[in-house]
């Protein structure tokens, strides 16, 4: 995850949060095939200011397994408190319905109960 600048990462989940101009984005992520034997996950954002999809983090893993997908989205929220950002509240999450990607944000976002969606922001992809 990018940490400098007014494009990076960093800035873009700060801008998420509420009363900031991002504020009723929602995040994107989703799985790329890049490399044999490893998945590549992209979290993103639409900024209708520019009009596309800005790249907050990227993260090479050897599965998409819930496991490994936990410890990305909690990476993102050591670096960002360690740039003195205390707590990321995202309006939702977008993703396809692989159960993976839910459990994961469930655990890391939610109230840690897999079986219990976080309502009214969890949606799969073709809500956008």
């Amino acid at each position: 995850m990018s940490i400098n600048g007014v494009g990076s990462g960093m800035s873009l989940v700060t801008r998420m949060q509420p009363s900031k101009d991002l504020q009723n984005a929602w995040i994107m992520f989703d799985h790329v095939k890049c490399v044999a034997n490893w998945t590549t996950m992209v979290c993103h954002v639409y900024g209708p200011t520019y009009c596309k999809v800005m790249t907050i983090a990227v993260c090479d893993m050897q599965s998409k397994d819930t496991k490994a997908q936990q410890v990305m989205w909690t990476k993102l929220n050591d670096t960002m408190q360690k740039h003195d950002f205390q707590k990321s509240n995202f309006k939702g999450f977008m993703v396809d319905s692989a159960q993976a990607n839910w459990n994961a944000v469930r655990i890391v976002y939610g109230l840690g109960d897999l079986s219990m969606r976080m309502i009214d922001k969890e949606h799969i992809c073709l809500f956008h």
